[in-house]
């Protein structure tokens, strides 16, 4: 089950087919406070720039804003120094092409921060299980998922987050290793890895 809260829209449920009642009136009544603190948070909110690839434009990478600085080359590159990522392709007038060396830059760094972040939070959890393998790969609606095989798979494009909501989407997910259903010994595992995690899920402007 899963609550969508967007900007300005009524909130959204979606549950399996088939989901018992109680379930879902189980589940609306442990988030009701959530949904309206993601509401009022929303409410206030900027909406986040979007990207843009052409000359001038900027990107998010981990929660700041990179201006591009666009040559040509014969040789992609994409570089990333201080405040500005350099890109190098063979056609840097058209924003599709930028668009997509900087999609191939998101997915290496998304590889190694994501892989090595799994790891480090994993320790904080006092069992020995591990989760099975990462997956990374372009999601509309979700951020990240947990097979009950225990394979992970993470949205390419929160390595635009900030590092703590990329921390809270890794920790939710390592909790559903553990307890796969969104109950009551879920979010107490969550409150004991992460006491702060609804802070950084309302930043996110997570799902639930």
């Amino acid at each position: 089950m899963a609550i969508y809260v967007e900007k300005g829209e009524t909130p959204e449920l979606r549950v399996p087919l088939n989901c018992p009642w109680r379930e879902i009136d189980y589940f609306l009544s442990a988030k009701l406070d959530w949904i309206i603190r993601a509401r009022d948070e929303l409410a206030t909110r900027q909406s986040a720039p979007m990207n843009s690839y052409e000359p001038g434009g900027e990107i998010s990478y981990l929660g700041t804003r990179l201006k591009l600085t666009l040559a040509k080359s014969r040789i992609a590159v994409v570089e990333p120094q201080e405040n500005r990522l350099y890109v190098s392709c063979t056609q840097p007038s058209k924003p599709a092409v930028v668009e997509r060396q900087v999609h191939n830059w998101y997915r290496r760094e998304a590889e190694s921060l994501f892989s090595r972040r799994i790891h480090d939070l994993n320790q904080r959890f006092s069992d020995d299980i591990n989760p099975g393998g990462l997956t990374i790969r372009k999601m509309k609606a979700r951020w990240g998922s947990c097979s009950t095989r225990g394979d992970i798979c993470l949205n390419l494009f929160l390595i635009r987050a900030a590092l703590p909501q990329i921390d809270f989407v890794i920790a939710h997910e390592l909790c559903h290793l553990r307890h796969f259903a969104h109950n009551d010994q879920f979010y107490g595992l969550m409150d004991e890895v992460m006491p702060d995690w609804r802070e950084r899920e309302i930043l996110l402007g997570i799902t639930a």
